[in-house]
């Protein structure tokens, strides 16, 4: 090794970190939708740079969300072990969990609503989620917790609705995903009229 091979190294460094930390920025700010001309404009680098060293959006998005998607499947198999014992405040403090995730970070919002997005270490963790999540429902459920005719698939019809909600508002009115929190934690809690089967798409199979 040269004595000139060392800058160049701490340099490409130095350009990979900007790149990482702009784009988780834009991400949590814009969501995935941006292109990679933009990040590269906020992180201050030519766009060859971030070509030189991500090929697209979707492999930023693996590496920049990487260490949050490994939170969001630990902190929901944690919810699924503790509604053994507290199956209500599992599952509504996840539902908070998951709600203000969303909120202040619309790349994450993106791609727990997406199915192909992300490496294949990325995608493991969000299968490992999914499966605790049906755990913590089925757990919730059979404990009467949450209404006997509540469908693991309406979680992700509250996702969408808060991914849509948190679109509209998010500059205007941050906080507003907390009221809708508060209505859809009621109304799975409490039997009334019967529902509308969820679509067969989104059912548990």
């Amino acid at each position: 090794m040269t004595t000139t091979d060392r800058p160049l190294r701490a340099d490409a460094e130095r350009n990979r970190q900007a790149i990482i930390c702009a784009a988780g920025s834009v991400f949590a700010e814009e969501g995935t939708a941006v292109t990679l001309e933009r990040i590269a404009a906020v992180a201050g680098v030519g766009v060859g740079t971030i070509y030189r060293r991500f090929s697209s959006v979707d492999e930023l998005v693996s590496v920049v969300l990487e260490e949050k998607m490994r939170r969001y499947a630990d902190r929901t198999e944690e919810a699924a072990v503790q509604a053994e014992a507290e199956p209500w405040e599992a599952f509504r403090d996840w539902v908070l969990y998951i709600l203000e995730q969303q909120a202040t970070d619309l790349a994450f919002s993106d791609v727990i609503l997406s199915t192909d997005v992300g490496s294949e270490l990325f995608q493991a963790e969000v299968r490992r989620a999914f499966r605790a999540s049906v755990l913590l429902v089925n757990r919730a459920r059979a404990a009467g917790a949450i209404r006997v005719d509540f469908d693991h698939s309406d979680l992700l019809m509250l996702q969408h609705a808060n991914a849509g909600l948190i679109r509209g508002t998010h500059r205007s009115a941050p906080g507003a995903w907390r009221r809708l929190a508060d209505y859809m934690l009621q109304s799975f809690r409490t039997s009334a009229e019967d529902l509308t089967a969820p679509p067969q798409a989104w059912r548990v199979r």
